[in-house]
């Protein structure tokens, strides 16, 4: 105690360099402590589940799976099943101690005199009792829940949807809650922290699988072997291993393939490709999401930043322990004179240095938690992300502990063993009682620094790439006009319209909204652009052979009239569609550049006819479009047909794209207002300009450049900081000979000169050290770049002169104090 009384007065002595060592020290450990929280929450942690690194997730091959596909952040192809494939593998699946089968649907949810839109979960009797989820309140959906045609039509909410939008209300137990128009008995809260297996849903409510064609009126999803929609989980058996599960579960597997081949009269190529399949049990302890899969190499390229600026901070805290303790080298001898020994002395500087450390990770905790709660509002918005939360957990909280000790150690293991070997004669004997540092230290001050330069353009060149790639998803072209566009959608069917009302109320939304003042066209589409869906299905051309490229697959939208020319892609050939494209005409399709060049070998298309997810081929193209990106801004364009809205009958939910001669600002309230007035009960989903839809598509990159220069910024400061520091001290060393030179004719010109020649050599070292380092590392983040390479001229150029620019701003005012030093200073002590 008496150790820390003591470097705790000394600290106090010089408040300034503690204050700077802290402050650089917080924002380096918060920093780390942010991301950390992040990649423990996305990338590290376990579902909130019983028993989680018993859970598998259930795969098989994509390739044989025709019909209608459609898939989520659950997973690709490879994971996505039938609902009665699901029903006669539930049957058979003795070899594991669950099956479950789960996925996340739009929803309106009413509850009394509220509506809200949301999503929810629809989960097969099996879910909650597989994972060993307890409820908060009431109880689980249960098997009796989930049988076709005599299933309980029973809910359970989410934690965040009751807490949030219900406030808490115990009363709602027992409750009746109204879902995609459909009625539900509130029967159990979900405890807080559990939000499915799939990080980034938060579904608002449960509800038994067996009711999902009475969700989606349009889509039944349960009467078909090839209507491939389903995310399928499991529990091994105690003392059973993945393996083993596999082979048990392969026996069913291929022969239910084999009987749904001969009862849905497959084609012989795609019943080869079933056979040639296997079931595959995969790790399920982390759920599946795709959400884990594409954070991972961000966060841990940020993770990578973060580490290098702590050390750019570390560097800056040594190099200020290093001068300090050059100052207090008289104080160090007499304690050394009155018995001291080196050791003690050790012990004491490295205790101010832990000392210091600890302050410095006590703030970085509390910036940290700042700088999580900032990241998650830009990640999340206004709408909150259940399964991530601002909160530091243990794991998180231990990190930071452990970084603090280890940064304390690194910063002040050297300065205490330099300060404690120290000469104490030579040191007395100094008439300035505060002996500049010898030239091993100064040596070791510039080495400090140039790896600080170092690291500063390990980080500015990987962070000048992801500018440019972002500059370039900027500029992409889309194939659409997005000026003065917004964008809603609307569902009808999920608020009680019956099929027959919903055709005349689609029509009455395009006329009212064409009727805003300064609005110049209407379009009308099922599937929102650049919003990450892919809606497919297999194609079958008129004419082509029967083999296994007869039936491939493409992404399908439908539209309204005119939609072409009212978005801006061009029409290459043929026509587009009128309002006479009805039920009670032809059917028609339009297809895209790219459909034409996969599918029909680039033959003229025009008259071809097809059908789309099997049956006869039926449907003729009577157009060809430019390519235009669909599902993403950096996803090429797919084969993509399209067919008009009014020519089905079954469609609930349809988008409107409304273009005006006004600002997007003004066109949302009034397009609120015409909703309102058509129907007040009836939301419009997702409002917002198409540019901001294109900004949320690419909100992971944004995101990512925006940290990576808050990074590589804040290290560069850092590190034009302990170049200052290091020049201003070279000055102070020198400044004998400098008054020595200036006594002997030197002008003042040439000192700066002098002075600004160390400081380049500094820079080009670092510079030398620093590109090939931040080149080779920059092919790990070639991946997240988008239209530029990881060894871009341009880049390094740029970030080169970005460090030469700042550094020599560093050392102007230590050049012009060299320069006006006094001769007589210099006299006066020889």
């Amino acid at each position: 105690m008496a150790r820390i009384r003591y470097a705790l007065r000394s600290l106090a002595k010089a408040p300034l360099l503690s204050l700077v060592v802290i402050l650089s020290l917080g924002l380096g450990i918060g920093a780390n402590t942010a991301i950390f929280s992040l990649l423990h929450q996305v990338v590290l942690s376990s579902l909130p589940v019983e028993k989680p690194q018993e859970l598998v997730l259930l795969t098989s091959p994509g390739d044989f799976k025709g019909g209608r596909s459609s898939t989520n952040n659950s997973g690709n192809m490879d994971y996505i099943f039938s609902y009665p494939f699901f029903r006669d593998l539930e049957k058979q699946a003795q070899a594991v101690s669950g099956l479950a089968g789960f996925r996340d649907l739009g929803a309106n949810l009413a509850f009394r005199s509220q509506t809200v839109t949301g999503s929810l979960l629809v989960v097969s009797g099996g879910y909650f009792p597989l994972l060993g989820v307890k409820p908060l309140l009431g109880r689980a959906i249960a098997p009796e829940d989930d049988r076709a045609g005599g299933g309980n039509a029973v809910a359970v909410l989410s934690y965040g949807y009751w807490k949030d939008k219900l406030g808490g209300q115990l009363d709602a137990l027992n409750q009746p809650i109204r879902i995609n128009g459909q009625v539900f008995t509130i029967v159990g809260v979900a405890p807080k922290g559990f939000n499915g297996t799939t990080l980034g849903q938060d579904p608002d409510a449960y509800v038994p699988l067996s009711f999902k064609p009475l969700l989606t009126p349009n889509w039944n999803g349960t009467d078909r072997y090839d209507d491939y929609w389903m995310y399928l989980l499991a529990r091994l058996k105690p003392g059973i291993t993945r393996v083993q599960a596999e082979a048990a579960l392969n026996g069913p597997y291929l022969a239910m393939g084999e009987e749904m081949a001969k009862t849905q009269h497959w084609r012989e190529p795609r019943v080869q490709r079933l056979r040639q399949s296997r079931l595959t049990l995969r790790d399920g302890q982390q759920g599946n999401s795709s959400v884990r899969d594409s954070g991972r190499t961000p966060l841990l390229i940020l993770m990578c930043a973060t580490a290098l600026v702590l050390l750019i901070a570390m560097a800056n805290a040594a190099n200020l322990l290093l001068a300090r303790s050059a100052q207090r080298k008289r104080e160090l001898a007499i304690r050394a004179a009155m018995g001291a020994g080196r050791g003690d002395l050790m012990c004491q500087l490295l205790t101010e240095a832990l000392l210091l450390a600890f302050a410095g990770g006590v703030a970085g905790i509390f910036l940290g938690s700042a700088t999580l709660k900032l990241l998650l509002y830009e990640i999340s918005g206004d709408s909150p992300i259940y399964s991530l939360t601002s909160q530091l957990d243990w794991p998180v909280l231990l990190f930071a502990v452990a970084v603090s000790i280890a940064t304390g150690l690194l910063f002040g293991l050297y300065p205490s063993w330099e300060a404690s070997r120290a000469s104490l004669g030579s040191t007395l004997k100094d008439e300035s009682g505060q002996a500049s540092s010898t030239r091993g230290t100064a040596l070791v001050r510039k080495v400090l620094v140039c790896a600080q330069v170092t690291i500063s353009a390990v980080l500015l060149i990987p962070t000048g790439g992801f500018l440019r790639s972002l500059v370039n998803l900027m500029h992409v072209d889309l194939g659409i006009s997005t000026e003065n566009v917004v964008g809603f959608s609307i569902s009808p069917a999920l608020n009680g319209y019956k099929p027959e009302q919903i055709g005349a109320l689609f029509e009455r939304v395009e006329h009212e909204l064409a009727a805003i003042p300064g609005v110049r066209g209407v379009a009308a589409a099922m599937v929102p652009l650049i919003a990450g869906n892919n809606w497919g299905n297999d194609v079958r051309i008129e004419g082509a052979p029967r083999d296994g490229n007869s039936d491939r697959h493409s992404m399908f939208n439908e539209i309204g009239p005119g939609y072409f020319g009212k978005m801006g892609t061009p029409l290459i050939a043929g026509r587009e569609f009128t309002e006479s494209d009805n039920l009670a005409a032809p059917k028609v399709a339009i297809v895209n550049q790219q459909f034409v060049k996969s599918l029909l070998d680039g033959r003229n298309p025009i008259g071809v006819k097809f059908s789309g997810g099997g049956g006869t081929p039926d449907i003729e193209i009577v157009g060809v479009v430019k390519n235009s990106h669909y599902s993403g801004v950096k996803q090429d364009p797919p084969n993509l047909y399209y067919t008009p809205w009014r020519q089905d009958k079954k469609l609930n939910s349809l988008g409107f794209y409304v273009r005006s001669a006004l600002p997007a600002g003004q066109t949302i309230p009034q397009v609120r207002r015409t909703m309102a007035s058509i129907d007040h009960d009836l939301p419009a989903e997702n409002l917002r300009t198409l540019d901001d839809q294109i900004k949320l598509n690419i909100q992971s990159e944004r995101l990512v450049l925006q940290l990576a220069a808050a990074f590589a910024i804040l290290a560069t400061v850092l590190a034009m900081l302990g170049l200052y520091g290091v020049m201003a001290h070279s000055v102070t060393r020198r400044t004998r000979e400098i008054g020595i030179r200036m006594a002997l004719g030197a002008a003042p010109g040439r000192i700066r000169r002098m002075v600004m020649r160390e400081l380049l050599w500094i820079l080009g070292i670092g510079l030398v050290t620093g590109v090939p380092a931040a080149l080779a590392l920059s092919r790990l983040t070639e991946s997240q770049l988008y239209g530029v390479k990881a060894y871009d001229a341009l880049v390094v150029v740029g970030a080169a002169m970005a460090l030469t620019a700042t550094a020599i701003a560093s050392g102007y005012l230590p050049a012009r104090r060299a320069s006006r030093v006094s001769p007589l200073t210099a006299l006066r002590y020889e």
